[in-house]
């Protein structure tokens, strides 16, 4: 069943409610592996894409609370594991560095998800169809046709500069490279950005509160429900951790154990 894109930013919403509604790890370790399975069965996502994109992004969030939760966590009513001098690994250190990288992947896999899969077209078609106002409406998906607009220029960028010599194969190069790269990106988004404005408002953007949808999304009951079933029990989840009557472990929980 192919999702309305109404649908599949109800889902996106939802899991991020989730995410950080719910203090245990369990609940963005579960978002974590949902996002793996739909990058991996989406016919729109490619998994090499998307999976590098999480890596790149989450990847240096790992180390860095890793290194500054994981061994050096302030206080001295902790749970020690292993001691290296100044350092010291504690439960409680890896338990914060555990709950902060999960959430933190978590968030970047179903974002990277929705974008990748997605397009300006449906995602403006979605949140009209959720009744979101027009113009929060096209500034979402604006923000969303920078995704592969910042693909094809640094793509293009690192072409010219490679046709003029430099060596854009190693990591160090494109360093240097970045900044001049990223100015261009900035520049070409914002006049982009105008120029569209313009077109559109010449060709009465926003004289219909509710404009047609560009694409036609057969639904039905199914995605109807789906969608008030994940937003009604998004909630009622974080009402119920929030009032401390759902009984799931937190992160000191599960790591409590290496120190039995």
């Amino acid at each position: 069943m192919r999702l309305h894109p109404a649908t599949e930013l109800v889902l996106l919403s939802c899991a991020l409610l989730l995410v950080y509604g719910i203090p245990s790890p369990l609940l963005p370790a579960a978002v974590l592996v949902c996002a793996v399975a739909g990058a991996a069965v989406s016919p729109r996502v490619r998994f090499r894409s998307w999976l590098l994109t999480l890596l790149v992004l989450a990847g240096p969030m790992l180390v860095m609370v890793g290194i500054i939760q994981g061994l050096f966590y302030p206080g001295t009513d902790v749970q020690v594991l292993a001691e290296f001098g100044p350092a010291a690994v504690t439960v409680e250190g890896l338990a914060l560095a555990v709950q902060l990288w999960l959430r933190v992947a978590a968030m970047i896999a179903v974002c990277a998800l929705f974008a990748i899969g997605s397009n300006p077209s449906r995602a403006f078609d979605g949140l009209l169809t959720l009744r979101v106002p027009l113009s929060l409406a096209y500034v979402c998906a604006a923000a969303l046709s920078l995704v592969p607009l910042a693909q094809h220029r640094v793509r293009a960028a690192l072409a010219a500069r490679a046709a003029r010599g430099w060596n854009t194969e190693k990591l160090s190069v494109r360093l240097r490279l970045l900044t001049g790269v990223l100015t261009g990106l900035l520049v070409t988004a914002i006049t982009q950005l105008d120029q569209r404005h313009d077109a559109l408002a010449q060709r009465g953007f926003g004289m219909t509160p509710r404009p047609s949808p560009a694409q036609f999304y057969p639904q039905g009951a199914v995605q109807r429900g789906l969608r008030w079933g994940a937003a009604v029990g998004s909630l009622l989840l974080v009402s119920t951790s929030l009032a401390g009557l759902l009984p799931l472990p937190s992160a000191t929980d599960l790591l409590g154990v290496l120190d039995a």
